[in-house]
């Protein structure tokens, strides 16, 4: 079975509905960086108590109640560059980078009530506002 990936068609109306929402509330590309900077950067690496306990940050974060989450292990100035020179255009507002991160993702497992976490390399899409990242595509 192949891996499935987000359909763009999807992730397009999700971006407008984001960007209405913060166009409602005032300087909206600020506070979806910040919201983005909230939910995937993570720099330096935060070490975890336990092992196996990564993922516990995402309710230290309030953003529990996710299938899924991806964190960023790198410098926001790093993060912001794809919004510019270090990514290129792949669709309207989506950017993906020139070059690798570290990243890693939590995924929740219903059968043991918890999170585990995977470490690994690679590009990232991100969506660009402003020439700010405002929301991360898995």
């Amino acid at each position: 079975m192949a891996v499935r990936r987000p359909h763009l068609q999807v992730l397009l109306p999700l971006v407008l509905l984001a960007t209405c929402l913060a166009l409602a509330t005032g300087s909206p590309w600020t506070r979806l960086n910040k919201i983005f900077r909230k939910h995937h950067v993570d720099f330096p690496k935060t070490q975890p108590g336990l092992p196996n306990s990564y993922c516990d940050m995402m309710f230290e974060r309030g953003i529990d109640g996710r299938f899924k989450n991806t964190f960023i292990h790198a410098p926001m100035r790093s993060i912001k560059r794809v919004c510019s020179v270090g990514g290129v255009h792949i669709s309207t507002g989506l950017r993906k980078s020139i070059f690798q991160f570290r990243v890693t993702t939590c995924r929740y497992k219903p059968l043991i009530g918890s999170y585990t976490a995977k470490t690994y390399s690679r590009h990232i899409i991100i969506a660009c506002w402003n020439r700010l990242p405002v929301l991360y595509v898995e």
